[in-house]
């Protein structure tokens, strides 16, 4: 069985704390047929010299309009068969690479796969495991109309074909928090995903990154990607607004209990 090539795409700024840490996890994958390219939108704080010594990546270092254009320059660079993003603070699992390099082999109509994908801190510590658990659950009983309700697939442990992309366009610049979601419900109209079950990748969650600070407005993005994506299932959309409400308030309701407990 022939595995594809694959193209990780790493787009970062000001980054020396984290990247290191991406860029050995892709290192470490010890598959043949890949290549890892970070776009850099000209980091200030020793990101560039630390790619500059890097070993095994190509990249580049320009001003941008932020990560959506980042990614797609890196798209632009790339020229593997399957295509997948990893952010500068975000990390792979051992195997990850070949796991999703063999389903996607063994399955030539499916033109994207994804994984489990674990929430840590600062320090690599695994956190929010139930909410994990619930995304995983989901996952696990993907369908279309499923996925319309929330995005429960996780950017970093997602894998699409270039031929894919060919087909429904890169990441929308208009979506600055939910860009991914986007995209995915425009893949997930040409097939289904191979649900691998099991740790692809880890996300790094954190305050002052914009998922901790901007999650009001990502989920307000959430809501208008399924209306243009999800416009056939109604009541997937219906309920998609009102669970990014829930989530919205639940995650209010645990920072203001974190600030309580703190004080």
């Amino acid at each position: 069985m022939e595995l594809p090539t694959i193209s990780i795409i790493t787009p970062c700024l000001n980054a020396a704390n984290s990247i290191e840490e991406a860029l050995a996890s892709v290192r470490s994958q010890d598959y043949p047929a890949l290549e890892h390219v970070v776009v850099d939108g000209g980091s200030t704080d020793g990101t560039v010299e630390l790619l500059q010594r890097a070993e095994g990546i190509r990249f580049m270092s320009e001003p941008d309009r932020g990560r959506v254009d980042a990614a797609n320059k890196g798209v632009a660079m790339t020229s593997g068969e399957v295509v997948a993003w990893l952010n500068a603070d975000d990390r792979y699992e051992p195997g990850a690479l070949r796991s999703v390099a063999e389903a996607l082999a063994a399955r030539p109509d499916a033109m994207w796969a994804t994984g489990y994908c674990r929430i840590i801190d600062a320090t690599g510590r695994e956190q929010r495991s139930l909410i994990t658990a619930y995304k995983n659950f989901l996952l696990r009983h993907y369908s279309l109309g499923l996925y319309v309700t929330q995005n429960f697939v996780s950017d970093p442990a997602t894998f699409v074909r270039r031929s894919a992309l060919d087909q429904v366009g890169l990441l929308d610049e208009r979506y600055g928090m939910s860009h991914d979601y986007d995209l995915w419900l425009r893949v997930a109209r040409l097939s289904d995903p191979v649900i691998l079950r099991r740790y692809l990748s880890s996300f790094r969650m954190v305050e002052g990154t914009l998922s901790m600070s901007g999650f009001e407005r990502q989920f307000e993005e959430h809501v208008e990607c399924a209306r243009r994506r999800g416009a056939d299932h109604r009541r997937a959309v219906a309920a998609n607004a009102v669970v990014s409400r829930t989530i919205v308030a639940c995650y209010k309701l645990f920072r203001l209990f974190a600030r309580t407990r703190s004080a």
